[in-house]
């Protein structure tokens, strides 16, 4: 494969003929390059897709219509592939009002199969191809024009070493029986619901949200929506609509006006006198909300006796599981996960916590052994001719 192999679209001319290239695709593998650090929205820079040893490296800035790209998109009997597939899927389901059905993500891909659960491109290229890519044009301006042959070589190449990369994964999961795995790992990224978010569900991403509950949660709440509500019809980083901290002040705040607002730092006298009021208002609904509709922290839960010890017997039986099926621990069972269970393991009373290594396959491959580890129907023990730990049946007492 050479970098060199791929045609730069921007006339809808050669847009046309592309996209009837890729019709004829069945696999295509996909990504965008794009800006948001002063923006809502993503700044759609390019678009570089391949199939059947075609690339093509598309200008959205020169072509406002790619209705033809996003019909390929929409196509159900077209694989698109990314890698860390998440803002793509976000940009395209924006641009073609759709999700990019059916996909597969290289880097869920690579996490089931033991090379890292957030493993980078460039890593999994050189891992899996020996290709090092080249990374000089990491930070580049992708709005800026003309792009260089440099640029574009760097941008057509994560297309390019992603098919490789995405044949070589998808023969390892068909052939360690985990191509269902990754149908499971990925019904969050094919969920329209995940690029619709709620505004009234903001406020979990501020920073010290933890820090309040009540009807001073309830404010945060208000408020939060509004910000997100004004950013993105400003297209501007909620941040720069209001920050997190001054909007954490005002949540706090038993009483609120124009005056307090004067004396919080991070809010100027422009801000205040375009914007006080409004925020005022939904400060006040928040206070005024009733108790029942009051979002409610999750209370932190408290260990039982032995916690630690049974803690680090889960975690023991998780690597050791780990290792057998060559995978990641951490995708495996997380940290908080296997903290539930093993408080929950000393009397193991009622139904076991609702964590993620009890579902799916993740309870066929550790999740069952992790509970029957705490009801003491297997044990670990060290073999004494390797010096590891090992997994057998316990055996009851007389």
């Amino acid at each position: 494969m050479a970098n060199f192999q791929f045609q730069f679209i921007d006339t809808p001319e050669q847009l046309e003929k592309a996209a009837a290239a890729m019709a004829a695709c069945p696999v295509l593998c996909v990504d965008t390059e794009f800006h948001r650090e002063s923006t809502y929205y993503p700044e759609f820079a390019l678009l570089q897709i391949y199939g059947n040893q075609q690339c093509w490296v598309i200008d959205p800035i020169a072509l406002t219509n790619l209705d033809p790209i996003w019909d390929i998109m929409r196509n159900p009997a077209i694989l698109k592939v990314f890698h860390a597939a998440r803002q793509d899927v976000e940009i395209i389901f924006k641009e073609a009002g759709a999700l990019p059905l059916p996909m597969f993500d290289t880097q869920v891909a690579a996490a089931l199969l033991g090379y890292g659960q957030q493993v980078g491109f460039g890593n999994l290229v050189q891992r899996i191809t020996k290709k090092a890519l080249a990374k000089g044009e990491s930070f580049t301006d992708w709005k800026a024009r003309p792009l260089t042959k440099k640029q574009l070589e760097y941008a057509a190449d994560d297309v390019i070493w992603l098919m490789p990369v995405y044949q070589h994964l998808k023969e390892r999961l068909e052939a360690t029986r985990r191509a269902e795995w990754l149908e499971e790992e990925q019904q969050t990224l094919c969920s329209p619901a995940t690029y619709q978010p709620d505004d009234n569900d903001a406020f979990w991403r501020v920073k010290g949200v933890n820090k309040l509950k009540g009807r001073h949660l309830a404010a945060l709440q208000a408020m939060s929506a509004w910000r997100e509500r004004n950013a993105r019809q400003r297209d501007i980083p909620r941040r720069r609509m209001i920050a997190d901290e001054p909007l954490l002040e005002l949540a706090r705040r038993d009483t609120l006006n124009i005056d307090t607002m004067q004396r919080i730092r991070g809010l100027n006298a422009g801000f205040i006198k375009r914007f006080g009021d409004e925020l005022v208002i939904c400060w006040q609904q928040g206070m005024s909300t009733e108790e029942s509709s009051w979002p409610v922290v999750e209370a932190r839960k408290g260990n039982t006796s032995g916690t630690d010890l049974r803690l680090e017997m889960l975690d023991t039986l998780v690597r050791l599981k780990a290792e057998e099926g060559e995978i990641s621990t951490t995708i495996l069972a997380s940290k908080s996960d296997l903290s539930e269970l093993a408080s929950w393991g000393y009397r193991c009373k009622g139904e076991p916590p609702e964590v993620s290594c009890l579902h799916g396959w993740r309870y066929e491959l550790v999740g069952h052994d992790l509970l029957r580890l705490l009801r003491g129907e297997i044990c670990l023990h060290l073999n004494p001719k390797t010096g590891m730990p090992t997994i057998s049946p316990c055996v009851p007492p007389l």
